[in-house]
């Protein structure tokens, strides 16, 4: 059977006139544009206002979207920094004693350059049979509900204090930012270089932002 296309969190920035009747059909269409099918709004952000009528599916602190100074966004960046330092240090009681893990992406590369001697599979497998990376997976099979991001490990890798960092630029953005109609931003792979170009660049663009503009976050999963 074939996989399901995995589902994104992507915040779209709306003009200040949206309401919160009209916050989703407006991001939708910004997502189609963009070749993405919107599943609806997601409570994303952190609210610390307590209007609701200004606040899109605001429930138990959280909302799907409002305006900027509706929203508690350096909340949301402290909180995910010191749920990032906790678990980074649980991270590295899993993996002690084992070498540094080689990410996803340099076997992605294998496979492109050589794909007759690096299929994807034997790709993939490699990947997965090294110490660290089967140190982490073990744990997560034992303790699913707390699991350790197998995707993080390059960041992970990195240090405490690059990992708390990459944690605070990522709380809000989402997987990508729909800045405006002509202005899509999206990291370029998967390789945490990447990740951190969008996450600045996502930041910087939302922390410019007037506080009476809108932020809508959306479930989306690509078309293609």
């Amino acid at each position: 059977m074939p996989a399901r296309p995995a589902v994104h969190t992507i915040v779209v920035c709306l003009p200040t006139d949206a309401t919160p009747q009209s916050m989703p059909a407006l991001a939708a269409t910004r997502l189609v544009a963009q070749q993405f099918r919107p599943a609806g709004p997601v409570g994303h952000f952190a609210a610390h206002h307590r209007l609701t009528r200004q606040l899109l599916h605001r429930y138990q602190g959280y909302a799907a979207g409002g305006p900027v100074r509706h929203l508690d966004l350096a909340g949301m960046r402290a909180r995910a920094a010191t749920s990032a330092v906790w678990l980074w240090h649980r991270w590295r009681d899993v993996i002690d004693g084992t070498r540094d893990a080689q990410p996803l992406s340099a076997f992605v590369d294998r496979h492109r350059d050589e794909p007759a001697r690096w299929p994807l599979s034997r790709a993939q497998q490699a990947y997965l049979a090294q110490p660290r990376v089967l140190a982490m997976t073990t744990y997560n099979a034992a303790y699913r509900r707390q699991p350790i991001p197998i995707a993080d490990i390059e960041a992970l890798q990195v240090g405490l204090n690059s990992y708390r960092t990459l944690a605070a630029l990522a709380a809000v953005p989402g997987d990508a930012l729909a800045a405006d109609a002509a202005n899509w931003l999206t990291p370029r792979s998967g390789r945490l270089a990447d990740q951190l170009d969008y996450l600045y660049a996502a930041n910087d663009h939302i922390d410019r932002l007037r506080p009476n503009e809108q932020l809508v976050a959306m479930a989306a999963w690509p078309l293609a």
